[in-house]
């Protein structure tokens, strides 16, 4: 075996080192026994616990901070960060299609997928408090079509807050990421009356449904106003 080969397995074997050392870090932040602001383990320790020189627990914990986990802080320490959807799209935006046509269309492909499932769930699931909040979201967006204004962030915060009506963690996060990546195709999607309108009436379908603890009805509402939104996009 040359040099080459050489330096090549040695490279491999440390990156699977700082990759185990990244995901166990990324458990622990998931699991919540590492909270935002709290302070990640030393260096020393994490090198004693995987048995690693302090090189390759570094460049783990660059990994984190290149993924918006992690932050070094001024005087020493690493510590984990305030989860943003922007730290959750930034990773997952970097490996999806250049083509911004070719990504929506995935990404309303997607929506089509999940997001009936998501609102069967909410039906399902849905408290008094959640059913309080989407009625909230919606009363805003009625008030700001009847004055003409567009209704983008009112759209995403309804589709937030129905993802979050499953009470299942993931299912907010992945919801944030699809808002997060629609975003800039919505603002100017929106700028369009009769859009905010349209998606006005799908929103209040799903609601009603939700409400009503129909999972059916929900899921058919949700499937028939993503399927509007795409012919508009």
């Amino acid at each position: 075996m040359g040099p080459s080969a050489t330096n090549n397995s040695e490279s491999a074997r440390r990156r699977k080192l700082y990759e185990k050392i990244a995901a166990h870090i990324r458990g622990l932040i998931a699991s919540g026994e590492l909270q935002p602001g709290q302070a990640l383990p030393s260096e020393r320790k994490l090198a004693e616990q995987f048995k690693v020189g302090r090189a390759v627990v570094r460049e783990a914990v660059r990994q984190l901070e290149a993924h918006g986990l992690v932050e070094s802080r001024h005087g020493g320490g690493n510590y984990v960060r305030e989860i943003t959807s922007e730290h959750l799209v930034a990773p997952i935006a970097s490996v999806l299609s250049n083509s911004k046509a070719q990504l929506r269309r995935e990404l309303m492909e997607a929506r089509l997928l999940f997001e009936p499932q998501v609102a069967r769930e909410a039906a399902a699931r849905a408290d008094e408090d959640d059913i309080r909040r989407l009625e909230a979201v919606i009363l805003r967006q009625k008030e700001r079509v009847e004055r003409g204004q567009p209704t983008p962030k009112e759209d995403a915060e309804f589709h937030s807050l129905l993802a979050q009506a499953t009470h299942n963690t993931v299912v907010e996060r992945v919801m944030d990421v699809i808002n997060g990546l629609l975003e800039d195709s919505y603002e100017r999607l929106f700028q369009h009356g009769e859009r905010s309108r349209r998606s006005l009436e799908g929103n209040s379908r799903i609601l009603e449904a939700v409400m009503q603890h129909d999972q059916e009805a929900a899921e058919k509402a949700m499937k028939e106003h993503i399927a509007d939104v795409a012919r508009s996009l």
